[in-house]
């Protein structure tokens, strides 16, 4: 299904990333992956062949994670997972050399907005690549002491929304309200230093160009596991992730507008079955503020 995205395949296709070998990185591929995935791209979209079978790419792919070598069935999730992190770091433009330690950053003294800043450009200082520009994103994490009202603040970056499903009929935004929904905890206040009652808030603080989402279809109760099969309806187009219309966005000057691409789809048991891709129509990117899913 990415492979039909034009964005995100644009700087492969036309050759204006240069794959970087990194041997020294023991969290890449030494290129491989990209060169292989670089090699498919070009070629799907050269108009020369009518099939093409991905097998050099799977190939490479199950070097570096054996269990994706042979054909039975895979979660999709992890194989997303690990194809979009093997090109980030085969992509990364900051070699291993390069990369510094990552220094403690006290957002206690900062406003959310440059908090979050120094947080986003810490990280970019390591992590570079296509892969960042266009699916990570930025979590602002905040627990706070009903006790003496401090406040803990800290953001990281995400590449998925991986949110909830319930039991009933739902949407997509519902879905993505309940993963963001303050909870209370049980927590030690850095300030009072009490064991007490506390509220932990996670919001979107920045938004990817595209957001990937995984709704967890699957529960774990002890030993017993269980599909959730509820229908989660979404839109089609204008997904509308703006400040202010929703309340999981906490940046007031963020906001994207979405239409979906592509959805893969679980059919069968936990004990078999298949993922099935379900692609939508090839993207262009019409704006900056217009981003894709």
């Amino acid at each position: 299904m990415l492979i039909r995205h034009r964005p995100a395949n644009a700087v492969l296709r036309v050759g204006k990333v240069q794959i970087r070998n990194q041997p020294d990185n023991p969290l890449g591929t030494q290129g491989l992956v990209a060169e292989e995935y670089a090699f498919l791209v070009r070629a799907m979209w050269s108009d020369r062949f009518r099939h093409l079978a991905p097998k050099d790419w799977k190939e490479a792919i199950g070097r570096f994670r054996p269990q994706f070598l042979d054909y039975s069935q895979k979660d999709s999730q992890e194989f997303t997972s690990f194809m979009l992190d093997a090109l980030h770091e085969d992509l990364n433009r900051v070699l291993p050399a390069e990369r510094k330690k990552q220094p403690e950053i006290d957002f206690s003294k900062m406003t959310y907005k440059d908090g979050a800043r120094a947080a986003w450009d810490c990280y970019r200082a390591r992590n570079n690549s296509v892969v960042v520009d266009l699916f990570q994103g930025q979590f602002m994490n905040i627990t706070r002491c009903l006790r003496c009202g401090y406040e803990s603040v800290t953001f990281d970056t995400f590449m998925y929304l991986t949110v909830p499903v319930g039991k009933s009929r739902t949407n997509l935004l519902s879905c993505i309200e309940n993963f963001c929904q303050t909870e209370k905890i049980e927590w030690r206040c850095d300030k009072c230093h009490v064991l007490g009652d506390a509220t932990k808030e996670i919001t979107v603080w920045r938004l990817p160009h595209i957001l990937v989402v995984i709704l967890k279809r699957f529960s774990y109760t002890g030993m017993w596991r269980d599909k959730i099969t509820t229908f989660v309806d979404f839109p089609v187009s204008n997904f509308r992730a703006v400040a202010g219309e929703v309340n999981w966005i906490s940046n007031k000057e963020e906001g994207r507008v979405y239409r979906l691409f592509g959805v893969t789809n679980h059919t069968g048991t936990l004990e078999g079955g298949h993922y099935i891709a379900v692609p939508g129509t090839p993207c262009l990117v019409t704006g900056l503020r217009t981003t894709i899913t």
